[in-house]
């Protein structure tokens, strides 16, 4: 829901974040979910269960469920995706749904022999209070003395639909994969080795990160890497399961690594676990959108390796984004931008228009999150207009808003297309799911190299639509 207001004392108006409000309060929608900005936990751990090598996700619940995520994510990606089900159907509600489970790893063991299946749960199992982790603990010990061999890794992740959303789906898929497979550290000393979390980036933005470690030659972990999986070549064979991505040898060396950075701050539970399990230290780092963000992500880097000057690739980058941010304040300065979307995508997206000179004017997220709040607040502290933030809401809250306030800028998924319309403003595609165009799976926006990217696009997206043949700009 839209932040609560109340008025106060000085008649204007005062929200529970700690926000003072001069306009007036958007009417409070109580009463259900118009149009939502996020998606259900188990999208998320299905995204994450897509970055291992060989792994099969299986979704205990109803078959509608891996439909609806495959339909997702084929859209998104235009690649095909494999998620499997164990068909639940009314007489499960009564009865359970252990019997559908165990037939359904031993139907994708024949069929598949994958590496790792990750079966998560559904609002349906959770509902019912089928035991997941017994039913599977149950099922190993018997494939074992019924054939003589261990049954593929199976890994339990409690994603009930009808709560959180699919950054939680995320974050406890990656904590589940780290307490399950992770084995202890080999030696005190650790290995010249960082694990990396990167949360639930395009594939184009995880490669982005992983050339970037290389420049700074640095080895890494991705946990886990889509980079290849979900943006794959097109070679004639057909794959059933994701031909690339972190193996499972890399998950169980995790605890061997010297570090563990963080770049979702709404992922970080993973980092946590290695951090107070094995004494793997722990550093959570903004996504590095934009210069500023960047910066800070390559001078993480650069403390770790002990230099003091970054790669001269990486330095010509960054003067390339530097002349790209000149030569684009023209049309950016002062525009008023609507930006909404996964918290951290947010975040990262409006800490780099506020470096443009743009005024973030509405700042919209659908996994209510006190971090979100904080961090909004800290980087708007730049701007010449506080910004309106919609903690937790919907793109129904969006459009209210957008209505109230205005703007001559949306940045976010494909779902924001009919307020664009509507309101006769361009739509910025970027975030998770983008349907109506393709080359989802390509965008890219950290780094300097993606930031440079996103600002061409974003810029040339405003002078499209404010600005004629002839380069005057349109009064509207």
């Amino acid at each position: 829901m839209y932040t609560a207001q109340t008025k106060n004392n000085n008649d204007s108006f005062h929200d529970k974040s700690g926000c003072d409000k001069k306009s007036e309060p958007l009417h409070q929608k109580k009463f259900a979910v118009v149009n939502p900005c996020r998606m259900c936990q188990p999208m998320g751990a299905v995204q994450a269960l897509l970055g291992i090598e060989g792994a099969m996700p299986l979704i205990h619940g109803s078959q509608g469920c891996s439909t609806y995520m495959r339909f997702q994510l084929c859209r998104h990606f235009r690649e095909p995706i494999n998620v499997s089900s164990t068909s639940l159907s009314e007489g499960t509600v009564v009865y359970g749904g252990e019997e559908n489970l165990i037939k359904a790893l031993e139907t994708i063991k024949i069929q598949y022999n994958p590496t790792l299946i990750g079966v998560t749960s559904s609002c349906l199992t959770e509902t019912i209070g089928d035991d997941v982790e017994g039913i599977i603990k149950k099922f190993r010990e018997s494939y074992l003395k019924n054939h003589g061999e261990e049954f593929p890794p199976i890994v339990s992740i409690s994603t009930p639909s009808y709560s959180g959303s699919h950054v939680e789906g995320y974050d406890k898929t990656i904590n589940s994969l780290l307490r399950n497979l992770t084995l202890p550290p080999e030696s005190e000393e650790k290995h010249d080795v960082i694990n990396i979390i990167p949360g639930n980036l395009s594939p184009a933005d995880v490669e982005e990160v992983k050339e970037i470690i290389k420049l700074m030659e640095l080895n890494s972990i991705i946990l886990t890497d889509t980079s290849e999986s979900l943006n794959a070549p097109l070679t004639g064979s057909v794959e059933f399961l994701p031909s690339g991505g972190t193996t499972l040898d890399e998950i169980r060396q995790a605890a061997n690594s010297k570090i563990t950075l963080t770049l979702s701050k709404h992922a970080d539970s993973g980092g946590e676990l290695l951090n107070k399990r094995f004494g793997v230290p722990h550093t959570i780092l903004p996504l590095p959108v934009g210069l500023e963000n960047t910066d800070r992500f390559i001078e993480t880097l650069s403390s770790l390796k002990f230099i003091e000057t970054i790669p001269s690739i990486l330095e010509r980058d960054r003067g390339r984004l530097l002349d790209g941010m000149v030569d684009s304040q023209t049309y950016t300065h002062g525009r008023r931008v609507a930006i909404y979307g996964d918290p951290d995508l947010v975040s990262g997206l409006v800490s780099f228009v506020v470096e443009l000179g743009m005024e973030p004017s509405i700042i919209a997220t659908g996994t209510k999150s006190n971090q979100f709040q904080e961090d909004i607040n800290k980087i708007t502290k730049k701007t010449s207009q506080e910004p309106v933030v919609i903690n937790g809401g919907d793109l129904y809250d969006l459009h209210q808003q957008v209505k109230k306030t205005g703007a001559d800028l949306l940045m976010g998924n494909s779902y924001g297309g009919r307020i664009a319309v509507a309101e006769n403003i361009p739509l910025f595609r970027v975030g998770f799911p983008i349907y109506d165009r393709v080359g989802a799976q390509r965008i890219c926006i950290l780094g300097y190299k993606g930031g440079l990217s996103l600002l061409d696009q974003l810029t040339n997206t405003i002078i499209q639509h404010y600005y004629d043949e002839s380069g005057y700009e349109l009064l509207n």
